[in-house]
């Protein structure tokens, strides 16, 4: 079996937080393959890598068939952004992202951007219509939260379910009365502007091959 995946990183970043993201992911889906006997086949899209006229030609290698895409980097309603240059937008090349699972860690995205990929046969989108807050100093509990979703998918859950209980992550930092309040008015805040557009039944063994 294969998984095909693309993780996409905004690595231009001085905090590293997005490459924070970018390796914790891929940390968790080569612990799957240990457990799981697949071959993971993994697109890594940075700063130093990609841009929005080879972008395209990236995601061609895996997008003929189902393929999980994270994304974490700074966004526009109608656009990812790469060292705040458009990447990926609503005009322009949407159409690459067919067959997509993409999970995102991005501002603004799930608006006018997962509206077009979904209706340009990406699978599922789940991300946030509003911002996408890492409070300073917290990147060690932002980065768990976050990861919550990919530890679910890779448990077998669904994206419906792993939404949930990237959800209670959030619920649990909001109650953590080790936080300051400010803090845990982000998380909340992150919370709730979680959308997920497209097909919540899809697990991980939809997207094997």
């Amino acid at each position: 079996m294969k998984l095909n995946s693309v993780i996409i990183a905004d690595d231009s970043e001085t905090n590293g937080f997005f490459s924070l993201l970018k390796n914790s992911t891929i940390f968790l889906l080569h612990e799957y393959s240990k457990t799981s006997s697949c071959k993971i086949n993994s697109i890594e899209c940075t700063s130093a890598s990609v841009d929005k006229a080879n972008i395209s030609e990236k995601i061609a290698l895996v997008n003929d068939d189902k393929f999980l895409c994270c994304w974490y980097a700074h966004g526009r309603k109608d656009a990812l952004l790469m060292d705040g240059d458009e990447l990926v937008t609503n005009k322009t090349n949407h159409y690459s992202f067919s067959n997509a699972i993409i999970y995102t860690f991005s501002c603004l995205n799930g608006d006018e951007l997962a509206d077009t990929l979904i209706k340009n046969n990406a699978k599922v989108f789940v991300g946030y219509e509003d911002k996408a807050n890492y409070p300073l100093g917290l990147d060690e509990v932002t980065k768990n939260i976050v990861m919550s979703f990919i530890h679910s998918i890779i448990d077998g859950k669904t994206i419906g379910e792993s939404l949930n209980d990237l959800k209670n992550a959030y619920d649990k930092a909001v109650h953590d009365s080790n936080l300051e309040p400010f803090q845990r008015r982000w998380f909340q805040a992150n919370r709730d502007s979680l959308v997920l557009k497209g097909d919540n039944t899809i697990t991980i063994s939809d997207i094997l091959r």
